[in-house]
């Protein structure tokens, strides 16, 4: 079973259904086109900040290539770390530019396939109750501190006859 991220668009004119009816899902798998084609994989998804950074550092790397004489090893041991990472985190690059758009979470849902995560998301977005994402907020925990002195080994209380 594969995770998807569901992302709405920012709400329109078209209220809470438009914005469900334009509902996004991003995989959350590796990225075999980013992998082969990390370049025009950018460029067909519009990270165009992603692909300056892409472009200035294989820049900087043939500098570096002709001013110092790199290995063929090392070139090409920098080439697939560059791609598998674009492998695993273009779709998180992907997720980083619709938020910065206005786009939110509405959803994680886990499917076998697309299709039936979006049956999956549609059923329980057009549902009669809308379901809320499960995000949990952390509070911050109040120290409770003894008043007393009590006996420590360590970072731990004395096990007290055990």
């Amino acid at each position: 079973m594969a995770f998807y991220t569901v992302m709405t668009p920012p709400s329109a004119e078209g209220g809470e259904s438009e914005a469900v009816e334009r509902a996004r899902l991003v995989p959350d798998s590796f990225s075999w086109g980013a992998f082969l084609l990390h370049g025009l994989w950018l460029l067909g998804q519009r990270l165009w900040l992603a692909t300056l950074l892409l472009v200035l550092a294989w820049a900087a790397i043939f500098f570096l290539q002709t001013r110092f004489g790199f290995h063929p090893t090392a070139l090409g041991l920098i080439y697939w770390t560059i791609a598998f990472f674009l492998g695993v985190e273009g779709r998180n690059l992907v997720i980083r530019k619709l938020t910065r758009k206005g786009w939110r979470l509405a959803d994680v849902v886990e499917a076998r396939s697309l299709a039936e995560a979006e049956r999956r998301y549609f059923e329980r977005a057009l549902a009669d109750e809308p379901v809320a994402p499960r995000i949990a907020t952390v509070t911050p925990a109040t120290a409770v501190r003894p008043s007393g002195a009590l006996p420590i080994i360590g970072l731990f209380p004395e096990a007290q006859g055990r």
